[in-house]
């Protein structure tokens, strides 16, 4: 807007905006023709309505990740006990993180928010996309166990405990970056830790299929579930990274970055 915009806009004549305007313009954060740095506004802690409801979406995504972490906690007793009736729960309750992921982006679409740029309110919407596709690998287990998922062995019990022990650390540390904006991370550790745990179980399975075939589809599409619920983690991490602190995303598709 002009001047002129700006004192209609707020009742008060062009002369008082103009003496409002010049120190902001003195320290850069206004620019002519009067086009906002953002980056120095938010170091001048006035709050907008803009801050109002970015605060309510972090408070959304803390909610999401509770109840992934709840979800994914109640997933593995399931599998680990064969809980047919824990897993048929945790399915019918994945409406909820619908919900929640639906909640953000409507929220990203209010007017408050219409000036922020296209990539910001883009990269929440990212968020809110990978935290929910969380839930929906831990609903994918549960299917699994409902459809017969067994683990067979004390061995592999505790390879299970292992991987599951991995990716709940993976999203708690995705969950902390997203909410204490950490600049490092220990994430890309805990990826290549899973990811070789991951091949050693599959080995393991595939030695004890003998016959069935089935178990050891069934146990791939578990691992499977477990290698994209950790990809989703690192992508919350990347995307946080990006978002507040500039730290430009890797763009390589996952199966080529593990590739190379």
């Amino acid at each position: 807007e002009t001047q002129d915009e700006i004192a209609n806009a707020l009742g008060v004549s062009r002369r008082y905006v103009a003496k409002l305007l010049k120190p902001l313009i003195d320290e850069g954060v206004v620019k002519h023709p009067y086009v906002v740095d953002l980056e120095k506004l938010s170091k001048l802690n006035i709050k907008f309505d803009t801050d109002i409801i970015l605060k309510e979406i972090l408070n959304t995504f803390e909610k999401m990740g509770n109840n992934v972490l709840s979800n994914l906690d109640m997933a593995f007793i399931a599998l680990k006990n064969n809980d047919i009736e824990i897993a048929k729960s945790i399915i019918i309750q994945d409406y909820a993180l619908n919900r929640m992921e639906e909640e953000v982006n409507i929220m990203i679409k209010m007017d408050a928010l219409k000036y922020l740029p296209t990539t910001y309110a883009m990269s929440l919407s990212s968020i809110a996309s990978n935290i929910e596709r969380c839930g929906d690998y831990i609903s994918n287990i549960s299917e699994e166990v409902v459809n017969g998922l067994k683990i067979k062995n004390k061995e592999l019990r505790r390879e299970i405990d292992e991987i599951y022990l991995i990716i709940r650390e993976m999203f708690m540390e995705a969950m902390d970056v997203l909410k204490i904006k950490k600049r490092n991370s220990k994430i890309f550790e805990l990826e290549n830790k899973l990811h070789k745990k991951l091949e050693k179980i599959m080995e393991k399975v595939s030695k004890e299929k003998g016959e069935n075939i089935n178990y050891y589809i069934q146990f791939g599409m578990f691992l499977k579930d477990v290698e994209r619920f950790g990809d989703r983690c690192v992508n919350i991490v990347e995307i946080a990274m990006e978002l507040y602190h500039g730290i430009p995303r890797n763009v390589l598709p996952e199966g080529l970055k593990k590739n190379l």
